[in-house]
C-alpha cells in the first residue's frame, strides 16, 4: 500500500468555518486554484461511462471542485462506473437465466448463489469471474469518489477551487464572483 498515512489535512476554508479551532494562522490561497470549467469528454468512453460524464460534471463544476486538469482523473472515475453498470447489468441476466430456466427452476437467492460461484473439478466452491470483477470495479469507483469529494466522508477532504492565484503564468485573472464552495472562503 501506498501513500501519506492518517487523515487527510482539513483545507483551510473549512477550518476557517468550523473557528479555527487549532487558533494556527491560515493561508486560505495554499495550493493550486485553477479556473473551475468542465472538460470535453474523452472519445474512448463506453455509453454508460459518457452517462455518468454527463451526470456528474454539472454538480462538480456547480461545486468549485473540477478544472480541465482533471479530465484524465475524472475519466478513469466515469469509466470505471461504465462498467461496474455493464458487469452489474451481465450479472443480473445471469441470475435472471437461472431463475427463469423451466429445466431447473431457482429461488432469488439460489441463483445469485450459482452465479456468484462454481465448483472446482476437486469439489471447491471458486468465486465466479464476474463477481470478482464487480468488487474490483466497485473498489476503483470507491477510490475515484474520495478523489473529487463525492462520498459523505470525502466532502470534507476535498478543497474546491478559488481561483485566487491570477498572477502565476498561464492563468487567467480570476472572475468577480466565486462559485460553489468559494464564495465561503476569505481572501486577504
Amino acid at each position: 500500500m501506498s501513500g501519506s498515512r492518517g487523515p487527510l489535512p482539513k483545507p483551510a476554508a473549512l477550518k476557517v468555518l468550523e473557528g479555527n479551532p487549532g487558533k494556527r494562522s491560515l493561508n486560505l490561497a495554499d495550493g493550486v486554484n485553477p479556473r473551475v470549467e468542465t472538460p470535453s469528454a474523452p472519445k474512448h468512453l463506453g455509453i454508460e461511462a459518457r452517462k455518468e460524464w454527463k451526470r456528474i460534471t454539472p454538480f462538480l463544476e456547480e461545486l468549485g471542485l473540477i478544472s480541465g486538469l482533471d479530465r484524465a482523473a475524472l475519466a478513469l472515475y466515469c469509466q470505471a462506473v461504465g462498467r461496474l453498470s455493464e458487469l452489474e447489468t451481465a450479472f443480473n441476466g445471469i441470475v435472471n437465466r437461472l431463475m427463469d430456466n423451466p429445466s431447473t427452476p431457482m429461488t432469488y437467492p439460489d441463483a445469485v448463489y450459482a452465479a456468484s460461484y462454481s465448483v472446482t473439478p476437486s469439489g471447491y466452491a471458486q468465486q465466479s469471474v464476474i463477481v470478482q470483477l464487480i468488487k474490483s470495479h466497485r473498489e476503483q469507483v470507491n477510490r475515484y469518489l474520495m478523489h473529487f469529494g463525492l462520498s459523505p466522508a470525502a466532502r470534507g477532504r476535498v478543497q474546491p477551487s478559488n481561483y485566487v492565484q491570477p498572477t502565476l503564468p498561464g492563468i487567467d485573472a480570476a472572475p468577480n464572483a466565486p462559485s460553489g464552495f468559494a464564495r465561503f472562503a476569505l481572501v486577504p
